[in-house]
């Protein structure tokens, strides 16, 4: 975890040079993630924390969803 915009794009960058081009083609990549953790944040608590907010917005999504995955049939169509 780092501080501010500038610092979090410096250090991605740092990481895409020294990445394995293979990697890259493969799909692993980093990202920039907003959050309120503070900086310097384990990275394993971290993962667990943004781990739990996606399940969190899935789950409150998947709720919210009025449309029903598969429609009932009415017999009286």
């Amino acid at each position: 975890m780092v501080s501010g915009r500038h610092n979090a794009e410096s250090e991605l960058k740092k990481l895409e040079d020294f990445q394995d081009s293979a990697d890259r083609h493969e799909g692993w990549r980093y990202l920039i993630d907003k959050t309120e953790l503070k900086a310097g944040t384990d990275p394993a608590q971290a993962t667990r924390h943004r781990q739990a907010e996606l399940e969190a917005r899935e789950s409150k999504a998947l709720k919210e969803t009025k449309t029903p995955i598969f429609p009932s049939r009415d017999p009286h169509r």
